[in-house]
């Protein structure tokens, strides 16, 4: 790996939203993009969908397609975060394995969010449509239900979106991160 110029950026964050499709890793990041955006230099929010979908959609939904798609999230936040741009990633990372794997590769970079809710609440949820799609037999391997989802062991933070509103969810969330990162 090659890396270019000789000036020494700022250590950078990457916060990494995970938890099962539905529980509010999307929207948390969203709001925590837009706040960032307004109070550090440099931010990225990526999103594991629009992850998938710059590469044309080409791995599946087995565990080992969607280590595959999230190594790709974790090489690029890599890149960005050891350049001074915080990152933030929503995707599900379902398993010690690859959760293991983020933490060994971004290092001190890393705070993991466990964004949690239960499969019942994100049922009724329902915001894309996964859920019903399942039930229909149309969606396989959905985290949580016929796929596993093990439960983050060490956790930064665990934020309760089952009992919490999206707004209440994100003042407990920007509140830890402005213990960790020096905002504007």
């Amino acid at each position: 790996m090659t890396t270019a110029g000789t000036h020494i950026r700022p250590p950078a964050k990457v916060i990494w939203l995970t938890g099962i499709s539905g529980a509010g890793k999307s929207t948390l990041g969203e709001k925590l993009f837009a706040y960032f955006s307004e109070h550090v230099e440099q931010v990225e929010f990526l999103d594991g969908n629009e992850v998938r979908d710059f590469f044309d959609n080409d791995l599946g939904f087995t565990d080992e397609e969607r280590h595959m798609a999230i190594k790709r999230s974790v090489f690029g936040s890599y890149l960005l975060a050891k350049n001074g741009v915080h990152v933030i990633v929503a995707s599900i990372a379902a398993s010690y394995e690859i959760r293991d794997f983020i933490r060994k590769k971004l290092g001190d970079h890393y705070i993991q969010v466990w964004v949690k809710a239960s499969v019942d609440t994100v049922r009724k949820r329902d915001v894309r449509g996964l859920y019903k799609a399942h039930d229909e037999g149309d969606e396989e391997n959905l985290p949580g239900v016929d796929q596993g989802y093990d439960e983050p062991r060490n956790p930064h933070i665990v934020i309760e979106t089952d009992s919490d509103t999206i707004d209440a969810s994100f003042e407990t969330l920007r509140s830890f991160l402005s213990q960790h990162l020096e905002f504007e």
